[in-house]
């Protein structure tokens, strides 16, 4: 065991790194809980106390439906296995996604390691060796995108771990091939994690396959094998790819049948429509839909291979990364460029892996959109495979000790920058930038709605200002019943086959509050900021971390009170103005 520390004693670090990176404060942080993670969280909550999910299914499988837009399971029975030890919470919830990222690290090193084990590529500084597989594993622990992708609930954080170490034991499987199996059930799990896999893995292996034809040859039959199982493995998901359950997606986002389609088409009209008013005739050969579908695909396609998305821009909101930055350091582009030469010009079956990599990851989500970070993060860890070979490239190029000491000097000082603004952005600047985003504040308005419920005969809740799955904030928030949801709740669906709940026991959820007299007596309201224009005060506010409004709290009655005063003023006012004239 001592030997095993003193020769791994740099890898043991990078994970330790990464541990504490990823499960520090995880529960607060990123503050706020989205739907997702609710979703996550209360669906596997019902599912160890009834053995169904929120719609009733016994242990749904390989997908359950949520909001309409049918999860895939494998990250739901992770957190079920989460919440057996730890109890329903945000940490709970969160934990699987932590354990994976820390997991992607380790399997990072070794994927790393195996690509360039016959690769003599390294550098030495105070008698220290440097080399690209521990380098990359570092670059990954400490990379922003992915430390946001550990931190959150989601299904698609995951994915890389299986993606890199199925890949690694791929490569393993060539000489060893007992390893093809273990390959074989990685790549096959993935699919039942997220739906990114569906397009992306059968090209990942495509590729593998390709680049390793001549090492299977050996193997024609034992591999074909593995295979046959894979598909059997894969039939249960079927009946989903077929469906609007593995389709749901692409029907309610893409911009071929989602919510963007109907832009496109206004657009095709408009240009269409003048372009027929001055020649008359041709005009459909260039302004038609499948035109402008293709046009807006190869546009999406190249935006989500731009350095600008992944070094310099980022999202807004934050949502699945961290807000008003870029997904990877800015230092980072200069290595992965250097990198990416290093490859083209090596022209190795690891270089034509690794570049494949990068082109194909971006073939599903430019079907929706630009920059989205959740279809996006299986591009991890191949930017920093590429960057840590193109720092190990350049300083091997180095002859001059002390120019290397220097440049590796500066190079440090300018990470630990980086690192220290991550970490100050992390507990001041984004919470505040992503808290609405994230759904912050449904925890503390629900925990308050129900600690008064008794009070009162009906509670309404508008999403007018914020149009979230309020009732999976509810449910899970407040631990509310599995069995008695599921036997009395009603459901129905919107033009785009989202679920709407709309009342559960005393709480009502609306699009937008109603006129005033139209409430019940004995009744509380919970509005967004400015939604209320009378002149009374609401009885429990919460704020973000900017101090700006986001939830208020009415007394039904109260509300009454202050409308008809509202109104009396106004008649006064009125017959005023009228004796006036």
């Amino acid at each position: 065991m001592k030997e095993f520390f003193r020769n791994n004693i740099i890898l043991i670090l990078i994970v330790f790194l990464a541990i504490i990176l990823r499960f520090y404060n995880l529960s607060q942080i990123p503050v706020g809980f989205n739907d997702d993670e609710a979703a996550f969280g209360y669906n596997a909550s019902s599912i160890l106390q009834t053995a169904r999910d929120e719609w009733g299914r016994f242990l749904p499988f390989p997908v359950f439906e949520s909001f309409g837009d049918w999860k895939l399971v494998g990250y739901l029975y992770s957190v079920v296995l989460s919440q057996l030890v730890f109890g329903v919470s945000e940490f709970a919830t969160r934990l699987p996604s932590a354990i994976f990222g820390v997991l992607a690290v380790f399997s990072t090193y070794l994927l790393t390691k195996k690509l360039f084990e016959k690769s003599f590529l390294q550098f030495t500084i105070y008698n220290l060796q440097f080399t690209v597989a521990p380098l990359a594993a570092l670059l990954l622990a400490i990379s922003p995108w992915h430390i946001a992708a550990s931190r959150n609930a989601f299904e698609s954080d995951i994915l890389i771990f299986f993606l890199t170490i199925s890949t690694y034991f791929f490569l393993r499987g060539l000489s060893e091939k007992k390893y093809q199996t273990i390959s074989i059930l990685g790549f096959a799990a993935s699919f039942y994690i997220y739906r990114s896999a569906w397009i992306f893995t059968p090209f990942l292996v495509g590729v593998l396959i390709y680049l390793s034809k001549t090492q299977l040859s050996r193997y024609k039959i034992f591999f074909a094998k593995n295979i046959i199982f894979a598909l059997i493995l894969l039939l249960p998901l079927v009946p989903s790819i077929l469906t609007f359950r593995g389709q749901s997606r692409f029907f309610q986002e893409s911009f071929i049948l989602g919510v963007q389609k109907q832009g496109i088409i206004d657009e095709v009209n408009e240009r269409r429509g003048r372009c027929e008013s001055s020649l008359g005739i041709g005009c459909q050969l260039v302004y038609n839909k499948y035109n402008f579908f293709l046009i807006k695909y190869f546009n999406n396609y190249i935006s989500n291979l731009s350095p600008e998305t992944y070094y310099i821009k980022g999202t807004e909101t934050g949502y699945q990364s961290f807000p008003q930055r870029g997904f990877f350091y800015t230092f980072e582009l200069s290595l992965f460029l250097a990198g990416l030469i290093f490859l083209l010009k090596r022209k190795q079956p690891a270089s034509y892996l690794l570049i494949c990599w990068l082109l194909i990851v971006p073939l599903g989500p430019s079907f929706t959109a630009v920059g989205n970070p959740g279809r996006l993060n299986i591009l991890m860890p191949i930017p920093q495979i590429i960057a840590a070979l193109g720092l190990v490239w350049v300083f091997s190029y180095i002859r001059s000790e002390r120019f290397r000491r220097v440049l590796l000097l500066a190079l440090v000082i300018i990470a630990l920058s980086s690192m220290t603004r991550l970490a100050f952005d992390t507990f001041f600047q984004i919470p505040q930038v992503s808290a609405r985003y994230q759904r912050y504040g449904y925890k503390q308005l629900f925990q308050y709605l129900e600690s008064q419920k008794q009070n009162y005969q009906r509670i309404t809740v508008s999403r007018k200002s914020d149009d979230a799955k309020q009732y999976i904030h509810y449910l899970f928030f407040t631990k509310f019943d599995p069995a008695t949801f599921q036997n009395t709740i009603v459901r129905h669906r919107d033009e785009n086959g989202w679920v709407i709940v709309e009342e559960i026991g005393k709480i009502k959820f609306v699009p937008t509050l109603p006129p005033t007299e139209l409430l019940p007596d004995k009744s509380l309201v919970a509005v967004g900021e400015h939604e209320i224009e009378l002149n009374v005060k609401p009885i429990y506010t919460i704020n973000d971390f900017r101090g700006d409004r986001i939830f208020e709290v009415y007394d039904g009655n109260a509300l009454k009170v202050a409308q008809k005063e509202h109104d009396e003023e106004l008649e006064k006012l009125k017959s005023i103005t009228n004796f006036t004239q």
